[in-house]
């Protein structure tokens, strides 16, 4: 019997990266949009910092959190003894949750930089 290797990169891992992002685009928008409609940018919540923009930072931040994780756990995988596909999965996941986390960085860069409601 041939025994799996232990923590192997998965498909599964390659795209989770992207699955967070697309998490905290839908949720950086849906909050963005029922907070201007229900007035969340005239309400102050701590330290001058309006209810939405919190929320926005709150969402951005929990999210960049969680893929600072995914990668921290894929640059941890073992490297594969032989060069085989499971040493090209490692790279393909590890390059593609940090695509990810660069992209979710772009996408939230704005939030405390500009005004949330026209």
């Amino acid at each position: 019997m041939t025994s799996a290797p232990a923590r192997s990169a998965s498909l599964l891992l390659i795209a989770s990266g992207f699955v967070v992002w697309a998490s905290a685009f839908t949720l950086l928008y849906g909050a963005l949009s029922v907070g201007c409609a229900y007035g969340w940018q005239a309400t102050t919540a701590i330290a001058g910092i309006s209810l939405l923009r919190g929320v926005l930072l709150a969402i951005w931040s929990v999210h960049l959190a969680v893929l600072v994780g995914v990668l921290i756990h894929c640059v941890r995988l073992p490297e594969p003894a032989d060069n085989t596909t499971a040493s090209f999965t490692r790279q393909v996941t590890i390059g593609a949750n940090a695509a990810a986390l660069v992209a979710t960085v772009w996408t939230g860069m704005a939030i405390p930089a500009v005004s949330a409601c026209l």
